[in-house]
């Protein structure tokens, strides 16, 4: 099922999204604000941690990457089916999920953090 729907005139007519896709987006929605909300937490704690030798690019990408790849994955699959829109957003999460752990391993074997 997609988005558009063609008239009898051959114009297209957008169709307005339905109660699952407005649900899937507001689900992801909130599971990447939830890992954005620790990169926050993060760009706020680790400073006072780790000093002058805070990574300072490691912390504002892990705070953009979840915006960044919500916003992609929502873009990409504006007018794709449910199940396509679902996915880009479960791979979008994925991304952002890969590149938490890999921040996490960056911090812990370059500073002592535990």
């Amino acid at each position: 099922m997609t988005t558009d729907t063609v008239e009898s005139d051959g114009r297209k007519r957008a169709v307005r999204y339905g109660w699952a896709s407005i649900t899937v987006a507001v689900v992801f929605g909130l599971i990447y604000a939830y890992i954005l909300w620790g990169a926050i937490g993060d760009l706020v704690s680790l400073p006072t941690t780790l000093g002058s030798l805070t990574p300072w690019w490691l912390l504002i990408l892990a705070v953009a990457a979840p915006v960044v790849a919500y916003v992609v994955a929502f873009i990409l699959g504006r007018r794709a089916s449910l199940g396509v829109r679902t996915l880009y957003l479960g791979i979008g999460l994925t991304v952002v999920a890969c590149s938490t752990v890999g921040s996490i391993a960056y911090i812990q074997s370059h500073f002592v953090v535990l």
